[in-house]
């Protein structure tokens, strides 16, 4: 018992004849450490996303996530896009292309105005651009021989002293002109000009 006692060193009790305790011996049992847990190291790869699933986190098109991508706005990484970069990206995009937008526009209209002066100078040079101004003076100068023609045509062509076919002939005139002017009353009307004495007041 007491070999017992020493090989598992437990709390012991020893008696004499008479029964009393003489002796008191503690000893401590040996027992196996408490196991301790295993820390795991979680992942410190950043969860990935589909195209079409980041499309619908950034509330846009399928393809303008692509064309984000060929900007090189947002990365692909693996087999889909990191969603909290491709967040973040996304927002600086935007707050880059706001900053830039009205002095973007200004440059734009800037060099368009410029490129349609020169476009202009250069027709101007071929003689395919003319003003308006001369074209006018053009057309009313033809109207006016045209007109003084037509209204000669009776006194030409009615033999002498035969005003029936003279007044025949004064007739035919004044429908031609008729036709004429309505014709380009029609036109200018289609084309949004004035009236004749609205050009006139503006003159």
């Amino acid at each position: 018992m007491v070999r017992y006692a020493a090989e598992s060193r437990s709390e012991l009790s020893y008696r004499d004849a008479t029964g009393t305790n003489t002796l008191a011996e503690t000893v401590a049992i040996d027992r196996p450490p408490a196991a301790k847990p295993v820390s795991r190291r979680r992942s410190t790869k950043p969860a990935t996303v589909s195209a079409s699933a980041l499309a619908l986190h950034l509330d846009c098109s399928r393809t303008y996530v692509g064309k984000l991508e060929a900007e090189g706005v947002i990365q692909r990484q693996g087999d889909g896009f990191p969603l909290d970069q491709s967040r973040v990206a996304y927002l600086r995009y935007l707050r880059r292309e706001r900053q830039q937008s009205p002095r973007t526009e200004a440059d734009a209209a800037h060099v368009a105005v410029k490129t349609e002066m020169l476009q202009l100078r250069l027709m101007e040079k071929k003689r395919e651009l003319v003003l308006r101004v001369d074209v006018d003076e053009l057309i009313d100068g033809i109207a006016g021989v045209t007109l003084t023609a037509l209204s000669s045509l009776p006194a030409r062509c009615a033999p002498r002293g035969d005003f029936a076919i003279r007044r025949s002939i004064e007739r035919v005139v004044f429908e031609v002109r008729t036709e004429i002017a309505k014709v380009c009353q029609e036109m200018a009307a289609k084309f949004g000009e004035p009236p004749l004495s609205e050009q006139g007041n503006n003159r």
